[in-house]
C-alpha cells in the first residue's frame, strides 16, 4: 500500500485513523481522527496534516505510557516491527475511558527498493475506544473472583467443565477430598465418568447430559464416586452452564459436590429398620400346616393396608395356607378404610383358594361394622382369636371357594 496515496485507505476505516511518513510526521488523517480531542485520545488540532506525531504525543500526555508507545513505534516506522499495539487509559475524559492505539507498519515497493526492503515508509496508526470492552472484562473479571472464591469454600472443592473439548479442571480439594492428590486425575470427562459406580452411570449421564441439552432444567444428582481406597462416597452433585456461544450453545459449565455419605448411611439405617418395623407389625404366624394368623396392631394407614395385603398373599403363595386369620383386637379404630382394606384382603386371598376368619371383633367393633353396610362376601367372623383357630382347626371353614384357586 502505497503512502502517496492515503486517502482510500483513510476513508474506508471507521475508527480515528492517521497515516505517518517514516520520519514520523503526520501525513494525512480521517474525520473520525479529526473530531477526536485532545483530552481524549491524543488527537485534536495540534494532531493536524504536518504535525510530528510522536513529539506531539510527548507534550500532550507524557508518562511510560506514550514513551512506549514512542519507542515501539519507532520500530515500525524503522521496519523492526510489524506493528505496535498500546492500552491506555484517560483520566482527563469525563467519565474516564479506555483506548487502544495501533501502529501498524505501511510497506512502499519504491522506497522498499531504495533503502533495500529494511525500512518501512511509514506507519498507520489508528485509536479504538475500548471503555465498554474494558468495563465488560472488568465485571467479567470480577464475577469469576467471586466465583473462585465461593467454589473455593466448599469443603468438597469444585470442577470446571469445558463443553467443546470434554476437559475437566477438577480443584485441588476435589481431588483430595476423595483422595487423589492434586494432577493425579487426568483433567478430563473421563476420569469422572470412571469413578462413577457402575450402577450409576447411566442415569447420571442422563442427568446431566439432559440438562446440557436444554431436556432439564437443572442437572441436580446423586451420585457415588469411588474413592482412592476403594470405597464409594455419595454425593450430591449439582452443575450449572455459565457460558454460551452467540447462538447460545453451551460452552462451559461449572458444579459442585457435596458429601452425603453419613445421610445416605443414616437413610439406610432408618429403611432397614422401618422394614423390620413393618416386618414385625404385620406378621403372618402358622398355626398349623393349612391354618396361619396375621394378628393386627394399632392404626392401619395407606402404606401399612399395602405391608398386610403384600405380607398376606406372599405367606399364602409360600405355605399354601388354606385358611387365613385376621385378628383386629389390637387395631384401635376401625372405620371404612380399615373395613375396605379388610374386605380387598379377604378378595385376594379368596383368589388364590383360602378362606379368610375375621377375629376380635368386639360389641362395638361388630355395631361400627353393621352401619357400615359393606358387603363382607364369604369372610367368617368371629368374636375372639380362639374362636377364629378353633373354627379353622375344627374343619368348619369348608365354605364355597372360588373355581380354579391353588389352595390346598
Amino acid at each position: 500500500m502505497h503512502i502517496s496515496s492515503p486517502e482510500a485507505l483513510l476513508c474506508s476505516i471507521r475508527e480515528p485513523a492517521a497515516i505517518v511518513d517514516h520520519e514520523g510526521r503526520i501525513h494525512a488523517v480521517n474525520a473520525p481522527w479529526s473530531r477526536l480531542n485532545v483530552e481524549q485520545a491524543l488527537a485534536g488540532e495540534r494532531f493536524g496534516v504536518g504535525g510530528d506525531y510522536l513529539a506531539r504525543c510527548a507534550e500532550v500526555r507524557g508518562g511510560e505510557s506514550v514513551e512506549a508507545f514512542a519507542r515501539g513505534t519507532r520500530e515500525v516506522l524503522a521496519g523492526r516491527s510489524q506493528a505496535f499495539t498500546l492500552e491506555y487509559a484517560c483520566d482527563r475524559a469525563a467519565p474516564p475511558r479506555h483506548f487502544e492505539v495501533v501502529a501498524s507498519a505501511l510497506a512502499s515497493s519504491a522506497r522498499g527498493s531504495e533503502r533495500g526492503g529494511d525500512e518501512a515508509s511509514g506507519a498507520l496508526i489508528m485509536h479504538y475506544d475500548i471503555t465498554e470492552r474494558q468495563a465488560l472484562a472488568a465485571a467479567h473479571q470480577d464475577s469469576e473472583e467471586r466465583l473462585n472464591y465461593v467454589l473455593e469454600m466448599l469443603p468438597e472443592g469444585y470442577w470446571d467443565y469445558n463443553i467443546v473439548t470434554n476437559e475437566v479442571m477438577y480443584s485441588e480439594r476435589w481431588c483430595e477430598s476423595l483422595g487423589y492428590a492434586p494432577g493425579e486425575l487426568a483433567p478430563h470427562v473421563d476420569s469422572w465418568v470412571n469413578l462413577l459406580h457402575p450402577d450409576d452411570v447411566q442415569r447420571v449421564m442422563d442427568a446431566a447430559f439432559g440438562y446440557i441439552e436444554g431436556r432439564y432444567p437443572a442437572y441436580d444428582c446423586e451420585t457415588r464416586l469411588r474413592m482412592k481406597n476403594g470405597k464409594y462416597r455419595w454425593n450430591i452433585d449439582r452443575g450449572r452452564i455459565v457460558a454460551r456461544d452467540a447462538d447460545g450453545k453451551p460452552l462451559r459449565m461449572v458444579g459442585m459436590e457435596i458429601d452425603i455419605t453419613e445421610r445416605k448411611q443414616a437413610e439406610l439405617v432408618i429403611e432397614e429398620q422401618s422394614k423390620r418395623l413393618r416386618d414385625l407389625s404385620t406378621p403372618l404366624i402358622p398355626i398349623t400346616d393349612r391354618v396361619v394368623v396375621m394378628p393386627l396392631i394399632g392404626l392401619v394407614d395407606a402404606q401399612r393396608a399395602e405391608q398386610v395385603l403384600s405380607t398376606l398373599l406372599e405367606g399364602l403363595s409360600r405355605t399354601q395356607a388354606s385358611v387365613a386369620i385376621l385378628d383386629v383386637t389390637g387395631v384401635s379404630l376401625i372405620d371404612s378404610h380399615v373395613a375396605s382394606v379388610l374386605v380387598n384382603a379377604a378378595k385376594a386371598v379368596q383368589l388364590l383358594g383360602a378362606q379368610v376368619v375375621l377375629t376380635g371383633l368386639r360389641p362395638d367393633v361388630a355395631k361400627t361394622l353393621v352401619r357400615l353396610d359393606i358387603p363382607w362376601g364369604n369372610i367368617v367372623m368371629r368374636g375372639t382369636l380362639q374362636a377364629g383357630i378353633a373354627y379353622a382347626t375344627r374343619g368348619e371353614q369348608a365354605a364355597p371357594r372360588p373355581e380354579g384357586g391353588t389352595g390346598t
